[in-house]
């Protein structure tokens, strides 16, 4: 139930933090700032790790444009 809590609690006042921060940002030097930025219950997103063949497959899509063949060595 505590914890509950924290993270209702947090919530709020990542939100304001958020806010003010926003407020006090230049537009042009950095990007608008998120509750989730504040907030230390917020889960990080889980990393992707390509290996092999997904890591291959991968390389190809990103630099092999449109009908141009690659090589794979």
């Amino acid at each position: 139930m505590a914890d509950g809590r924290a993270k209702f609690e947090w919530g709020i006042a990542s939100s304001m933090m958020a806010l003010l921060a926003n407020l006090n940002r230049d537009p042009k030097k950095g990007k608008p700032l998120k509750p989730s930025d504040f907030n230390p219950f917020t889960p990080e997103p889980p990393k992707v790790v390509l290996r092999g063949a997904e890591m291959k497959e991968a390389l190809k899509a990103a630099f092999c444009r449109g009908g141009a063949k690659c090589k794979a060595s």
